[in-house]
């Protein structure tokens, strides 16, 4: 179960400052492989946060202090005697489904085929540098359709960089801040594994005076998002998560989505001296969680459903003339607190009312007292910025869940205009799969017709894996993995199933 967000001072542990080895890491990926369909849940393994318990030390989390290095002015010793070796081997293909860019050409698994739409953990930078020191794994998508499919681009993630007398391994070679000029080091920024998990609705709290302890004159924080953020802020401007106190020592952070989220942080210290640490913040929600966004969200209303395992019955309605509700089909009717009919019901288990009281809808759950299984927490009705979002925390292990998002209406616009939704899948807290995302963004998808028509995309099949323990701690089972099967129109193994007015399976 959740922590209580009131106990809760987000820290780190200090690494110390000095000429030696600092952190290792395996390299090894644990992502979704060449193009194979089942993804694991912990695609960044080897360097997944801590969550530390709060509650074990009085109710906070305490910081070491920011700390000056010194070796007694010698600087004698700053040089990495053990550096890692780099493993690059030129001219050679890279080997395909592991992330890694074993020729070093900037270009990771370039030339491996892979399923459209899924996602694996990658590295850009030299392999024998990936998790170690500050090095941290970002993503990449399977673009393309067919037998013409490639890896994307690797985005996000931390790659190495010169150090920067900030206790740690920047340049992730095995040891931190061998640099001359570090004699003395008076920063103290987190790396892989010093901040703990977040969850979805909480308040994230980082004092950035536990990274630096000198006077200061200014302070600016900058938060990088997921896919749907990215998307957002590149269309309408405006993002899922909110942030208050950027130009203060203490950021206050409250996302709505899971995912990796960069946390970036220049401090002015009253000499003029300019300081930055660059790190990243993972926010995990259990189980199996499906968002939607689009680039027109503010003009169109695109609803996101989730269909129940082992069933075939009509979206929306029990037949595909009626309008009552269909308990198989998970969306704003019959999912929401606030739903005006019956709450879905697929024997699942209630999940602890923090999981959900704090989203959107949370009065409603504060009402009810629970959380309930298959849930939507946030309806997007015409709102700039806000995705929706299907929760299940504990998902039936090796049930397929058909997702569905359908263009029910628009404004003003009465529908014509042109939206390109984008749909990722979570499996366990990370990205498993993104689905119409440029370049490979869902075409014509511009109809409204309410109950009798509307645009209608399938995207994707998912089959979570689930563990019958709670390896994490969180008090859900561990959600493992997921098998992806994207869907394309009937008979066809390439394209987007969209269909118009046809509410069928």
């Amino acid at each position: 179960m959740r922590r209580p967000v009131a106990l809760l001072a987000y820290g780190f542990l200090l690494l110390a400052a000095a000429c030696g080895p600092s952190s290792s890491g395996n390299g090894d990926d644990t992502g979704g492989g060449d193009g194979g369909q089942t993804v694991d849940a912990d695609p960044t393994a080897p360097d997944a946060p801590r969550v530390i318990d709060a509650s074990s030390i009085d109710g906070s989390i305490a910081y070491p202090d920011a700390m000056p290095y010194d070796d007694g002015g010698s600087c004698t010793t700053w040089m990495c005697e053990n550096p890692v070796v780099d493993g690059c081997m030129p001219g050679t293909a890279d080997v395909c489904g592991n992330g890694t860019d074993e020729d070093c050409d900037g270009e990771v698994d370039e030339g491996c085929a892979c399923q459209a739409g899924a996602v694996q953990s990658c590295f850009r930078g030299p392999p024998g540098r990936r998790g170690v020191g500050s090095c941290v794994d970002g993503m990449q998508t399977c673009v393309g359709s067919g037998e013409f499919t490639y890896w994307g681009p690797c985005t996000g993630g931390i790659t190495p960089s010169a150090d920067a007398c900030d206790s740690q391994d920047n340049d992730c070679n095995g040891c931190a801040d061998d640099n001359p000029a570090c004699c003395v080091v008076e920063l103290a920024c987190p790396g892989p594994g010093d901040m703990p998990d977040g969850a979805p609705f909480d308040n994230y709290v980082i004092d950035g005076t536990m990274f630096f302890g000198g006077a200061v004159t200014s302070w600016a924080w900058d938060v990088t998002g997921g896919p749907c953020d990215q998307l957002l802020q590149s269309s309408v401007g405006s993002v899922t998560y909110t942030l208050s106190g950027q130009t203060t020592s203490t950021l206050t952070f409250r996302p709505t989505l899971s995912g990796d989220y960069t946390v970036h942080v220049v401090i002015t210290a009253a000499d003029g001296t300019v300081y930055e640490c660059t790190f990243i913040v993972h926010i995990k929600g259990p189980g199996l969680r499906i968002e939607m966004c689009s680039d027109k969200t503010a003009d169109t209303d695109i609803d996101l459903h989730v269909h129940r395992p082992g069933t075939t019955t009509p979206w929306f309605s029990t037949t595909t003339t009626s309008s009552s509700v269909n308990p198989d089909d998970c969306y704003y009717r019959n999912c929401k607190a606030s739903s005006t009919t019956a709450l879905a019901n697929w024997g699942y288990a209630n999940s602890p009312l923090p999981e959900c009281q704090n989203g959107p809808d949370g009065t409603g759950w504060t009402t009810l007292g629970y959380c309930r299984n298959p849930r939507l927490d946030i309806d997007s009705i015409y709102d700039s910025g806000v995705p929706e979002n299907v929760n299940i925390d504990v998902p039936a292990n090796n049930g397929t869940y058909r997702v569905m998002a359908a263009y029910y209406s628009g404004s003003s616009t009465a529908g014509t205009l042109v939206a390109h939704p984008m749909v990722n899948v979570y499996c366990g807290g990370h990205l498993v799969g993104s689905y119409g995302a440029a370049p490979d963004v869902v075409t014509t998808f511009d109809h409204s017709g309410g109950w009798g028509g509307g645009d209608m995309w399938r995207v994707v099949d998912v089959t979570p894996q689930v563990a019958t323990t709670d390896g994490d701690g969180d008090g859900f089972v561990d959600t493992t993995g997921c098998t992806l099967n994207p869907l394309h129109p009937p008979g066809m193994t390439t394209g987007y199933w969209v269909t118009d007015g046809d509410r069928t399976y």
